[in-house]
């Protein structure tokens, strides 16, 4: 049961990637080309994750997550060259916000959210940390 629940998990992370890489592209972020999908796992009790990472010109690293409605997400990017920007998405697909460094969101409904990273010029290593209390 542990294995059927964890697949349709997957599928359902899966497909909400897929809808915030559309939603994204839609409103003017820049699709991503070929950019990494990661998923953020919060260790056990813990309410915030940090990432390192690095994305070309052209690409996004995508981070999807799982949160419950009203819940507060707070994220800030940090860039070694200063050109990074994050967009977040809903599980409905909706931005909830483009192109920041930083926000402070209350989620409006339970599901996958995704956190796209993009450079906003050349290429950009960055550290994105997420909390969500």
């Amino acid at each position: 049961m542990q294995a059927i629940l964890r697949s349709l998990r997957l599928l359902v992370l899966g497909a909400t990637v897929l809808a915030a890489a559309l939603a994204v592209a839609a409103v003017g972020a820049g699709a991503a080309n070929a950019g990494s999908v990661y998923a953020i796992e919060f260790a056990p009790g813990s309410d915030h994750a940090s990432i390192d990472g690095a994305v070309v010109r052209g690409d996004a690293d995508t981070y999807a997550f799982e949160a419950r409605a009203g819940q507060t997400l707070i994220t800030e990017l940090t860039s070694v060259e200063g050109n990074a920007r994050f967009s977040t998405t809903a599980p409905d697909g909706s931005v909830l916000c483009l192109e920041e460094t930083w926000s402070r969101i209350t989620l409006p409904r339970s599901g996958y959210y995704t956190i796209s990273v993009e450079p906003s010029r050349g290429n950009a290593t960055y550290t994105l940390s997420v909390r969500i209390v």
